[in-house]
Formats: C-alpha cells, structure tokens, sequence
C-alpha cells in the first residue's frame, strides 16, 4: 500500500530571530530548533515527520525528532544526499528510503517556491543590532537548550 503524503504549510511561522549584528560583525547562530520548527512539514509515521525551515539564510530539511540532534542539510541539496545525511534520524523502520525521498522532494519544491516568493518578506526585519551583553545572553542560552537535547 502506498503512502500517501501531504505537505502541510505554516502560514503563521515566526522565525528566529538567529541573526545578530554588534558594531560591524554579523553572527549567524542556529535557531532554537525543536519538532515545533517548521514552515512545511510531511508526516511520515506516527510522530515522525520530514520538515523544512529557516537556518542561515535558507531552509533546511530533516527528520522533526531527531536522536543526533541538528542533523539537516539546505533545500538545494541533492534529495539523495539530503537523505544520506538526515537517515539516521528516520526512527521507524516502517518509514520507507522510497518515502523519505519522496517527502524530501516535495519539500524542496515547497521550498523553493517559498524561498522566491515568501521568505524575503519574511525575513527584512531579522537582523537585530544588539548590544555584546545580549549577544552573551543568547548564546547562554542556546547552549543550555543543546545541553538539554544533548542525550534526547
């Protein structure tokens, strides 16, 4: 039996804010990624799904609960290697390599057309001058969300 795979679309995403700039320095740091962030999302299994969202200026794709935590690679990747990469996350054996392609392709078409015709607009007011406290602040912070997810 075929599954069959539906993309969902979050219009009401609010992206990270994972783009500082202090003095004439611009950081990029990964955002706070959990199962929760995501603009499309393809459930595959039970709680399982392949998602696609904002990181460094692009989108990403991977699994949403990950047990190597972080495990994704850019949209304009190849399908195949986006796959390669993320796989060990996949945790049921139910979900099929055909599948998880298929998925992965759907979210890069999604994508793609996100990139070109949404992100932009999205993504104008991101970049946050800041002062170097609050850049200290932020990445507190994000290393205790990883410490967190260290073993998950």
């Amino acid at each position: 039996m075929a599954t069959k795979l539906e993309l969902e679309f979050r219009d009401d995403f609010k992206k990270s804010r994972d783009t500082l700039k202090v003095g004439n320095v611009t950081v990029m740091m990964t955002p706070q990624i959990d199962e929760d962030y995501w603009v499309f999302r393809v459930k595959l299994f039970k709680n399982q799904a392949l998602v696609a969202f904002p990181k460094f200026g692009t989108i990403g794709i991977g699994f949403a609960i990950e047990e190597d935590w972080n495990t994704n690679l850019p949209w304009t990747c190849e399908t195949k290697g986006i796959y390669s990469h993320i796989k060990g996350n996949k945790k049921y054996k139910e979900i099929s390599d055909k599948t998880c392609l298929l998925a992965i392709n759907i979210l890069q078409k999604a994508s793609e057309y996100y990139v070109k015709n949404e992100q932009e607009e999205k993504d104008k007011n991101m970049v946050v001058d800041v002062n170097p406290e609050a850049v200290y602040d932020y990445v507190r912070n994000l290393r205790k969300f990883a410490e967190r997810n260290k073993y998950r």
